[in-house]
Order: C-alpha cells, then structure tokens, then sequence
C-alpha cells in the first residue's frame, strides 16, 4: 500500500500543470474592404485618408530625386501561442500570420499598383504537437 502512495505522489507530480493561451496583435489590423477601395491613379493623400498612414515608406534611389516616395507598406501581424507546461515537461505552439500591403506609387505620387496578402486572421491556437 506504501508502494501504491507513492507512485500516486509521484503521478501527480509529474502530470500536474496547466494549459497556456496567448495572442499578440502588433500594428492595426487592415480591413480587406478598404483594401478593395485602393484603385489604380489615386493620389497617395486618398490612399492616407482610407488606410491611415503606412508601417513603412519606401523611398526612390533615383540620384536625381533620391527623396521620392516609392511605396506604401501597410502591415499588421496575428501570433498565437499554446503552450503545455508540466512539472517535468513542457510543450508549446507559435502560429504567426501577416497581413500585408503594398502600394507602388508612380512619380507623380499616384498609385500604380496594388499588391495584398490579408493572412493574418488565419492564425490559431494549436495542439503543441502540429495539426
């Protein structure tokens, strides 16, 4: 009976722990139907006032206007974490999916074209073993 405690004791050492849960947002999220509003000669101000201002500004490495606004980049990334932690092992599980958008301004500061991969609203909470 002594033996059987013990191995009750030591079970319950070594299964015992909890399950972990956790989502990080960084940058705002992008709104696929604002997206679809960006058409092809829109000034760049119009491109400001629907999608708010950009992660990132690509500029031109042209010598003769080295200060000339390339591009837009409109990012936003979704990470979730499942995590399982024992008292002797631990498992965990990182799905990160981005949103990204970028628009391609032409010299006279007017869009020219329009690429997008809206991925970030697939990331999941997974099993710490995979799919």
């Amino acid at each position: 009976m002594k033996h059987a405690r013990i191995v009750a004791a030591v079970a319950a050492f070594a299964f015992s722990g909890c399950a972990v849960l956790g989502r990080q947002q960084k940058d705002h999220a992008l709104d696929p139907g604002a997206v679809e509003k960006i058409e092809r000669g829109m000034p760049k101000e119009e491109v400001v006032r629907i999608l708010g201002a950009p992660t990132e500004i690509i500029f031109s490495n042209k010598a003769h206007d080295p200060l000339s606004e390339h591009a837009y980049v409109y990012e936003h990334t979704s990470t979730r974490y499942t995590g399982i932690v024992l008292a002797l092992v631990n498992f965990g599980n990182i799905d990160q999916k981005r949103d990204r958008v970028v628009i391609w301004l032409d010299p006279e500061g007017r869009v020219e074209c329009v690429g997008a991969s809206l991925k970030a609203d697939e990331s999941s909470y997974g099993f710490p073993f995979g799919r």
